[in-house]
């Protein structure tokens, strides 16, 4: 008596991975928010510096640094999301970086709060609403780490899956975003490099463009 047997073509398929829903769209657009909140806190230091002749400090150019450390987080997750689903893995490793960036970055703008906290120091630089702007950095690091943090704690609705893959919108939007993260990440290391000029060291209360000083 003779046996038919089947042969073996693959494993198992793999699961599909969930549909998105609208808090999966709308996890996906706050990362979007998240990103493009952070390159317009480093635009409005940008009026001060380009407009007003306002030279960051040291510290204030690492502010924005950790800014950008932090946007790239999101930024992460909306690039994987145009290629595909993003895991659970993946979205929580996003706003993971860009949680420990707002920290990092938070404790740089609160040492520079409390350096010039004593009267009658008048602070470094002009101010905004009667607030310099690393007092304004130091509230934006905590805002960014409470949004990454609510971020990880949601994520089972928040993360976006394939949400990219249904909606045009996320997909046209994700370049657009990106592209702006891009330009503030160029724009402020040309910045940094003329302020800084072909020197090992910054100065602590820059007067001026060194590049362009040592130039000319």
């Amino acid at each position: 008596m003779s046996t038919v047997t089947t042969p073996v073509t693959g494993g198992p398929a793999a699961p599909a991975a969930p549909a998105a829903r609208l808090s999966n769209r709308l996890g996906l657009w706050f990362a979007h928010a998240y990103v493009l909140g952070m390159c317009a806190t480093i635009g409005g230091a940008y009026v001060f510096q380009f407009g007003l002749w306002e030279y960051p400090c040291p510290m204030c150019l690492l502010q924005r640094m950790f800014m950008l450390l932090s946007a790239i987080g999101p930024a992460m997750i909306i690039a994987r999301s145009r290629k595909g689903a993003v895991t659970t893995a993946e979205f929580a490793s996003g706003w993971g970086v860009a949680l420990v960036s707002a920290l990092i970055g938070g404790t740089v703008s609160g040492a520079q709060v409390l350096m010039h906290i004593v009267p009658p120091d008048p602070g470094y630089a002009g101010a905004l609403f009667g607030l310099h702007l690393y007092t304004w950095a130091a509230i934006t690091f905590f805002l960014a780490a409470l949004a990454a943090g609510v971020n990880l704690v949601l994520a089972g609705g928040a993360q976006p899956l394939d949400a990219a893959a249904t909606s045009p919108a996320l997909r046209r939007t994700a370049g657009v975003t990106l592209g702006v993260l891009a330009f503030f990440a160029v724009s402020n290391l040309v910045a940094c490099f003329f302020l800084q000029g072909l020197h090992w060291q910054m100065p602590g209360d820059p007067t001026g463009y060194r590049f362009f000083t040592d130039l000319f």
